[in-house]
């Protein structure tokens, strides 16, 4: 008698170990990257590229990629990659971060120290200096040759903050 092939059976995320968690989180969030890389994929065409005995995984690394800001709903089940969002972090907002992100990309290209930046944004020198030591410890800014003297990161994502939302579609991802 021959022997059947035994498929491998998923099991929910509580019945995981903490080994078995770190290793489907890993493998699930390759997988969804790689897919969403190339271009958007309907939820369960990501649930079906994931290890079948990781199944049971998917739905909470997918809700914790939303909530990091890395992979977003664009409604009718389809998910999609959101490369100009720093991966792994959760999205928060940051009014002074923004607007020194806003002010750099648009008003002051050549760089600006935090007392510059705090006088045009009518915003505390402290505040501004906390917001420019964030955003240069995320990579979207750097001091080119004077100390204290914060230009973007790249010229590309300059010209997509001065870009704005038009020409973008962002997607409802509230939690129910």
């Amino acid at each position: 008698m021959a022997r059947r092939k035994q498929t491998p059976v998923p099991r929910a995320w509580d019945k995981l170990s903490e080994t078995e968690q770190a290793k489907a989180r890993r493998a699930i969030i390759t997988t969804v990257r790689d897919a969403l890389q190339r271009s958007p994929h309907t939820v369960l065409e990501l649930r079906d590229r994931a290890p079948a005995e990781m199944r049971g995984a998917f739905p909470v690394v997918l809700r914790d990629l939303v909530h990091a800001g890395e992979v977003a709903s664009l409604g009718h089940s389809v998910y999609a990659a959101v490369p100009w969002v720093p991966q792994t972090r959760a999205v928060r907002a940051d009014v002074t971060a923004d607007l020194i992100i806003g002010v750099l990309s648009t008003e002051r290209r050549a760089g600006a120290n935090a007392g510059e930046l705090a006088g045009d944004l009518l915003i505390p020198v402290s505040q501004v200096r906390a917001a420019l030591s964030a955003l240069e410890a995320a990579g979207l800014i750097y001091e080119p040759k004077e100390p204290g003297h914060y230009r973007m990161l790249s010229r590309r994502m300059a010209t997509e903050v001065r870009q704005g939302a038009s020409g973008r579609v962002f997607a409802d991802v509230r939690h129910a």
